[in-house]
Formats: structure tokens, sequence, C-alpha cells
């Protein structure tokens, strides 16, 4: 339509391997410099992403690629994971709390939460997880609000 302004979008489908990972990761900095993103914020995003690849490979097991669709706007940059593997039943909700120090799992959630300023996982079993990861540009943000951002 003449006159919109649509989002630059980034679709990337990796096979559920993590070596494929790595393409995710340079994809989406390549991406974000190209659009103006501030360092911080690609690199939240790319903390924030990179652990939902590494669920979605290790607890998913999907038999499927995985999808990810990156969308830039001048106030936030936001990631969608999909996968089609085996999913999981209870989604935590809220802040999902840090485990204890010497837990060997349970850090991928509450990693993502303090990466980034929106995070939502919706999860079906057997029909997989579908990971939403969104981090408001502090380079769009006045100064004197660059700490107060939205929960």
């Amino acid at each position: 339509m003449p006159g919109s302004a649509e989002k630059p979008t980034l679709a990337i489908r990796i096979p559920p391997d993590g070596r494929h990972a790595r393409t995710v990761r340079d994809a989406l900095l390549a991406f974000a410099s190209l659009h103006g993103v501030n360092p911080s914020d690609q690199e939240a995003m790319l903390f924030a992403v990179g652990e939902a690849l590494a669920n979605a490979i290790e607890h998913g097991e999907p038999t499927t690629d995985i999808n990810v669709l990156i969308e830039i706007d001048s106030q936030l940059i936001s990631a969608r994971v999909a996968d089609n593997g085996r999913g999981f039943g209870e989604v935590p909700s809220g802040h999902a709390p840090l485990p204890a120090t010497y837990a060997e799992r349970g850090r991928g959630i509450p990693i993502m939460q303090r990466s980034v300023d929106l995070c939502d996982v919706q999860s079906i079993p057997g029909r997989g997880t579908i990971v939403t990861l969104g981090r408001f540009r502090r380079d769009a943000m006045p100064a004197n609000q660059e700490h107060a951002v939205p929960t």
C-alpha cells in the first residue's frame, strides 16, 4: 500500500541443530546494525534469542526446522522463535525465579526475561513452543526515561 511504513522483517528457518544457531545470531546482529539498533540492545536480544534457540533445540526436540522472525521498528526490536517440538504443559507466569546456584537446568526462561522487556512463552504439549521476545530500543528513548522501561 503506498505510503505505509512496514517494519523491516527478517525470517530465518534453520534445522534443529546447535551448529546452525550461529547463523541466526550473525543474521540478527547484521540486521540490527543495518537498521541502527544500538549495541546494548543488540547484545540483549542476541542473548535472549540464543537462549530461546538453545532451549528449542535441546528441550523441544523438534522434528522440523525452527522458525525465527525478527522485526525492527523505531521503538522496538522483537523476535519470535517457533518450533514444532514436544512442548511443555506449564508455562511459568510472571518473572520466573533463577534456580539454585549449582543447578544445571532451569535458567532459560529467567535469562530471557531478564535480557528483554517483553517475554512471552506459549507451549502446547506435543505441538511445540513459541517464544516471543521484545526489547524497547534504548536509542529511541529520552535519556531520562532510559531506565523506566514498561514491564
